[in-house]
């Protein structure tokens, strides 16, 4: 069921005012049912803007890789930016492409890399089950590529090892935790707050698509987080 917070965004396409919309879902939430599984994205979109669930399936199916797609037009890959690396669990449904994670949950990893300065996304990639560990995925990741060339990207104490980021210092495997790391920590942070912005769009709490359409789902919910992010910049 979509929120009231969720109305601005669906007002653009609804051509609702957000008032209407919020009475609308209203509605539906007092009419829903407390117990049983939780209604599909695509029977929500279907309810709100009286379709067929086979209609709003179709969309959504036709509209979520056209989204994806555009994400590298939000993107400026400046050398002089520096990045931030870090791994997230993104619970998923779909037991063929999950694992058993330390969030208790069948997951999948999603290798995020953003911008220190505006915590925009500069690209997202991975995907594979949640119990393998964040050096394994980056290195199978397009983001290692980008990366490699950089030298200006930050990451925790987890891809140690790694060459081409910049990691904390490490004597007798325990991290030194002086005014280098401190500095480093805060300024690492920043991927924290754009991975939290990512998963306020309910999709990345709980995948309940294939897993086959994460990588998809993610990279359109990134273009979406970029473009709201201009938005913001433009605004008086």
């Amino acid at each position: 069921m979509p929120r009231p917070s969720d109305s601005p965004r669906l007002s653009v396409l609804a051509h609702l005012p957000t008032a209407h919309l919020d009475a609308v879902v209203q509605r539906l939430a007092r009419s829903e049912h407390g117990g049983g599984r939780p209604w599909a994205r695509s029977r929500e979109l279907a309810a709100v803007f009286a379709m067929s669930k086979s209609q709003a399936h179709r969309i959504l199916v036709d509209l979520l890789p056209r989204l994806a797609a555009l994400l590298p037009e939000t993107i400026d890959r400046d050398r002089r930016w520096s990045w931030i690396v870090d791994g997230t669990l993104v619970p998923t449904r779909d037991h063929a492409c999950a694992a058993k994670s330390k969030n208790y949950r069948w997951s999948c990893n999603l290798q995020v890399l953003a911008r220190r300065t505006d915590v925009r996304i500069v690209a997202i990639d991975g995907g594979g089950p949640g119990n393998r560990n964040d050096p394994i995925h980056y290195r199978a990741s397009s983001i290692g590529v980008l990366c490699r060339d950089h030298h200006r990207v930050l990451a925790d104490g987890g891809y140690r090892g790694i060459a081409e980021l910049i990691t904390p210092v490490f004597h007798n495997n325990r991290i030194v935790r002086d005014r280098r790391w401190r500095a480093h920590r805060r300024r690492r942070a920043r991927v924290e707050h754009a991975i939290g912005r990512l998963k306020s769009w309910r999709v990345l709490r709980d995948h309940r698509r294939r897993g086959q359409h994460l990588l998809a789902t993610a990279r359109a919910v990134a273009f979406l987080h970029n473009l709201s992010l201009d938005g913001l910049r433009d605004s008086p």
